[in-house]
């Protein structure tokens, strides 16, 4: 508790003088650094688990990719930055997603192309 001083004003409870040591704010920056462990560790597990289910899905990039920024915005203060950066971060995603999908029907022909230039026959 804190007691008057000769001015009649305490010092508050929490005050340090000058060239002791703060174990209070010691405790704060490690308890907010284990907070910010935790935070990417969860994001990195559910990260996973969602890039696992979206695998052979139309967005298995795009879903990562969001999570990301959701992170991204959870940790750092990013109103400072202009909307369309995370949405063109987005937009490469869904059309990396987008291209790969559309080259899927195209793989058997480049495979038999490419069989037919090694000289391998599929036919016997």
């Amino acid at each position: 508790m804190a007691t008057t001083g000769e001015h009649g004003a305490a010092p508050p409870g929490w005050f340090v003088a000058p060239g002791e040591s703060d174990v209070l704010a010691w405790l704060s920056l490690a308890l907010i650094i284990v907070g910010i462990y935790a935070l990417v560790t969860l994001y990195a597990a559910f990260d996973r688990w969602a890039e696992r289910e979206s695998h052979g899905t139309p967005l298995a990039k795009t879903i990562p990719t969001m999570l990301t920024i959701a992170l991204l915005y959870e940790i750092f203060p990013l109103g400072h930055f202009h909307i369309l950066l995370p949405i063109s971060a987005i937009l490469i995603a869904l059309m990396a997603d987008w291209s790969r999908f559309n080259l899927r029907g195209a793989a058997p022909d480049a495979a038999h192309d490419q069989a037919s230039k090694t000289g391998e026959d599929d036919h016997v």
